[in-house]
């Protein structure tokens, strides 16, 4: 069979290098054959067998005579368009079965406070929050914010635009930062305490809740930054993932039964409620006090490669990262038959 490992961005140079630089270290399934499809940011798509191989540019049309005998695509990009319109145009345009969630889902979970409105009307515990729109004539009630507050983009990934704020001062630059990336701002409570990282994989309708990962946030950095996900050199050029060094990763993560059980309700809850398909993943913080936990946000990506923090969480649970990638992938091809 062959799967398409969809990778680049049709948008951003950004988004293509980060794209290429998860996707590189795919594996191969037994049963599958891979080819590279890449999106270039000119419009121009490439086919080639491997990833570092130099790549004649196509015309869209060019590109997809290529493909034609494609049995599944795997999924790598990671700007809006691709998250979303992308996955739409292959699978419900073209009729080639995606491993993972849908466009439409995708579409769903990149807005975070519908994400969180879903969720909680689900019964799932999530930080009080207002979403604000930033215009000209912007107006909001400053007067009943309740400090420290979280104010970050309402549609952007890996923490970009978020900040942590304490007092009015600070909250005219944040809402500056967080523009950068969105006109729509979350402003929603910060929940002191644990964070810890979960994700599901739904093999045959049954669940599988792998071991959970803590991230070390601490009094002096309490929330995560884009450089504690992502390594930047000193002209902010992608290089690879984080070292995480200020706040190491930890899996698994120690927790007690109570707070695993509680935790893994929330997350197959949140996996039905957003309509998410073989796999997904979910941020939660757990308040230092109540010991409640709340959902952060909802992530739908995994790249199949060994660095990829489910890939890990297998990995931490014994399980065999090639097993469950060609039972996922043959999986969504039996969903498009």
């Amino acid at each position: 069979m062959v799967a398409v490992q969809l990778v680049g961005s049709p948008t951003s140079e950004f988004f293509y290098n980060l794209s290429m630089l998860y996707a590189r270290d795919v594996v191969t399934p037994q049963g599958f054959e891979l080819v590279f499809v890449i999106a270039h940011p000119d419009d121009s798509w490439s086919v080639v067998k491997s990833i570092d191989e130099e790549a004649e540019k196509l015309t869209l049309d060019q590109m997809l005579k290529k493909i034609r005998h494609a049995d599944l695509v795997v999924p790598h990009l990671f700007c809006e368009k691709g998250l979303t319109d992308m996955r739409i145009f292959f699978e419900d345009i073209l009729g080639i079965p995606i491993v993972g969630s849908s466009g439409h889902t995708l579409k769903l979970a990149q807005n975070k406070h519908l994400t969180k409105l879903i969720c909680a009307d689900a019964g799932v515990p999530v930080p009080s929050a207002q979403k604000i729109r930033i215009t000209e004539n912007d107006e909001f009630s400053r007067e009943d914010l309740k400090y420290p507050i979280i104010v970050k983009p309402n549609n952007a990934d890996n923490s970009d635009g978020v900040s942590l704020v304490r007092n009015e001062i600070e909250l005219e630059k944040a809402l500056e930062k967080a523009a950068e990336f969105d006109i729509e701002i979350l402003i929603e409570n910060f929940i002191p305490g644990r964070e810890l990282r979960g994700a599901i994989v739904e093999l045959e309708r049954a669940f599988t809740i792998l071991p959970f990962i803590e991230y070390g946030v601490h009094k002096d950095q309490p929330i995560r930054n884009p450089e504690d996900k992502l390594k930047f050199d000193g002209e902010g050029k992608l290089l690879d993932q984080s070292d995480k060094e200020n706040i190491p990763a930890v899996c698994p993560a120690q927790i007690n039964e109570e707070l695993k059980a509680k935790l893994s309700k929330l997350m197959i809850t949140c996996h039905k409620a957003l309509g998410c398909r073989d796999f997904s993943m979910y941020d939660f913080r757990v308040h230092e006090e109540t010991g409640e936990p709340y959902l952060l946000e909802a992530g739908l990506f995994w790249s199949f490669s060994e660095k990829s923090m489910i890939s890990n969480m297998l990995a931490t649970d014994g399980k065999d990262l090639l097993q469950i990638t060609e039972q996922l992938w043959k999986q969504a091809v039996l969903r498009g038959e």
